[in-house]
């Protein structure tokens, strides 16, 4: 099934994770801690494929995951301000004021919001195209229409009707919510819709599976996981010696016309 707009939303992620990689830069840079930088880090390469970790878990653990992870940051950078006292940009190069702790405290709060919004589009990008229902809730585009309407700021019919139509080549599909210039929306995110979303988690759909006929092989190990190298490994061997097998068949050692057996010495008699 063709799902929408999967490209673009794949882009908003990666631009996303790029900016939260930089910014975790910058905080090192004001208050250089190492150790704060690493969870920081280790925290961020989940963000962006929170799924990877578990496809079985729901997005209220990676967002308890990332709040257990950021309270630390955020209580030593209240009561202890900046690290060392200085900020250093380079080895040799140094801001000439100390960063407040007002500071610290926002770009900390503005991680944690972008964390938390890309940790969401993740999420629910990787749930929507990895379901298998022929229309599955995308929670990233609702399909119900804006609650909040005033007559004030929506076009008349007559501005509608003069409006230009939505271009051809973008996608088409009846549910799809627009602005006022006729493009399609990518993402729609409702306050309301994650906090529904954290209340009352879904079961998120199961992994992809193994479309080989190998697949259903029982195999020597006890993981879980499908092992594919293994399978083709045992499929090489198994035709290598039907190959074999057929070969042996094909060509019986039985005596020639002239009574010689092939692969015996030629005596000639005298």
């Amino acid at each position: 099934m063709r799902k929408r707009f999967y490209a673009q939303r794949l882009h908003v992620i990666q631009t996303l994770d790029t900016l939260l990689y930089q910014l975790h830069t910058l905080s090192f840079f004001l208050s250089p801690s190492i150790w704060l930088y690493v969870c920081r880090i280790i925290s961020q390469f989940h963000c962006a494929t929170p799924r990877e970790l578990d496809p079985t878990l729901s997005l209220r653990f990676f967002y308890a995951m990332l709040v257990f992870i950021n309270v630390p940051i955020f209580w030593n950078h209240a009561t202890r301000g900046a690290v060392e006292g200085r900020a250093i940009i380079l080895d040799f190069i140094g801001l000439s004021y100390v960063p407040s702790m007002f500071q610290l405290f926002t770009l900390d709060s503005f991680i944690i919001i972008l964390q938390l919004l890309l940790i969401t589009i993740a999420y629910e990008t990787s749930v929507y195209h990895a379901s298998e229902e022929a229309d599955p809730q995308d929670i990233l585009l609702p399909d119900f229409p804006n609650s909040f309407t005033i007559p004030l700021f929506h076009p008349s019919s007559e501005t509608l009707s003069e409006s230009p139509q939505p271009s051809p080549v973008l996608p088409s599909d009846s549910k799809m919510p627009s602005h006022t210039h006729g493009l399609p929306l990518i993402i729609d995110l409702r306050f309301s819709s994650i906090i529904a979303h954290l209340r009352h988690p879904p079961h998120p759909p199961p992994p992809p599976r193994s479309t080989s006929p190998l697949s259903a092989i029982p195999l020597p190990n006890t993981v879980s996981w499908p092992l594919p190298g293994m399978r083709m490994l045992m499929q090489a061997g198994r035709q290598m010696r039907d190959t074999r097998a057929g070969g042996n068949r094909r060509s019986p050692t039985t005596r020639v016309a002239d009574g010689r057996i092939p692969g015996a010495m030629d005596l000639s008699p005298g």
